[in-house]
């Protein structure tokens, strides 16, 4: 059988079976943001993305629901799929978030059970958006994570200096300090050419409003900030790190706002950030 190397808090350790990590994971020796070495990609991924353990853990799934649980995760093989329904739900509706588990839906794909920090680091880590679906059990449907007040920045800011510790250290810590910026941005894909508007930027990458709703997280963008607000012009490739959720999207130029990380810029442009974010106004 074939073994794994998995990383935990950047110490390596295994090789283990896949039998052997999904009874770790169970028993909470591992946790879904470990890393596991994939040998098809020669790179280090998450634990929950690699296919032959998420197949593995799959495979032991319950057979029935469970019971005095309203469970969304079966009724989404219904024929009212809640997914067509708008949610409007609060925190207030919705049982204690710190103290039960919460399941994410991506796409077609689940994931879950976490803990209410676990999502908070996978938003932090750009492993969970906020257009992505949550439910934990007392909720009748999915909800967005933007319409859960469970996630609202204000809510959050409340319990990391109280009851969660851990979320000052991961989901607040930023590497580079962000100031407002207002310029104007070109950005373009190899394909077509779009007009963005800055809100912030930094020497590691900026928040930019484009005029694109298609654009998704992982992608790959050529920008060129023209001179504005004390800033002078320079070019950079970004990957797109998140994605703000606005309702009532329709068209693909429906203006985004999305966030950008620098994956190569000039050193003086780079210099110039730093220094430009230490004197101006923070964002």
């Amino acid at each position: 059988k074939k073994d794994y190397v998995i990383s935990k808090n950047g110490e390596q350790i295994g090789p283990f079976s896949l039998e052997k990590i999904t009874e770790m994971l169970k028993q909470g020796e591992l946790a879904p943001l470990d890393y596991i070495f994939d040998e098809g990609l020669n790179d280090w991924v998450l634990l929950m993305e690699n296919k032959e353990l998420s197949d593995s853990i799959k495979s032991a799934k319950p057979k029935s629901t469970p019971k005095l649980v309203n469970n969304p995760i079966e009724d989404q093989k219904s024929e009212s799929n809640p997914l067509n329904s708008k949610p409007a739900v609060t925190s207030k509706d919705a049982p204690n978030h710190l103290a039960s588990e919460w399941y994410i839906l991506k796409g077609e794909n689940k994931f879950g059970p976490f803990a209410y920090t676990d999502v908070i680091k996978m938003l932090q880590q750009k492993v969970v958006f906020e257009f992505d679906f949550a439910w934990q059990p007392g909720l009748s449907t999915w909800v967005r994570i933007a319409d859960l007040d469970s996630f609202k920045v204000d809510n959050i800011n409340q319990l990391k200096d109280t009851l969660m510790p851990e979320i000052s250290e991961v989901f607040f810590r930023r590497r580079h300090r962000r100031v407002k910026y207002g310029g104007t941005v070109l950005v373009h894909d190899n394909n077509n050419v779009w007009k963005g508007k800055g809100v912030e930027i930094s020497a590691g990458g900026a928040g930019v409003v484009m005029e694109n709703a298609m654009i998704v997280p992982g992608q790959t963008l050529y920008l060129h900030f023209k001179p504005g607000d004390g800033v002078p012009p320079f070019n950079a490739i970004c990957e797109v790190v998140s994605k703000k959720y606005v309702e009532g999207v329709k068209g693909r130029n429906t203006p985004m706002r999305y966030g950008l990380k620098f994956t190569s810029i000039s050193p003086t442009t780079q210099e110039f950030l730093n220094e430009f974010s230490k004197r101006s106004e923070a964002a």
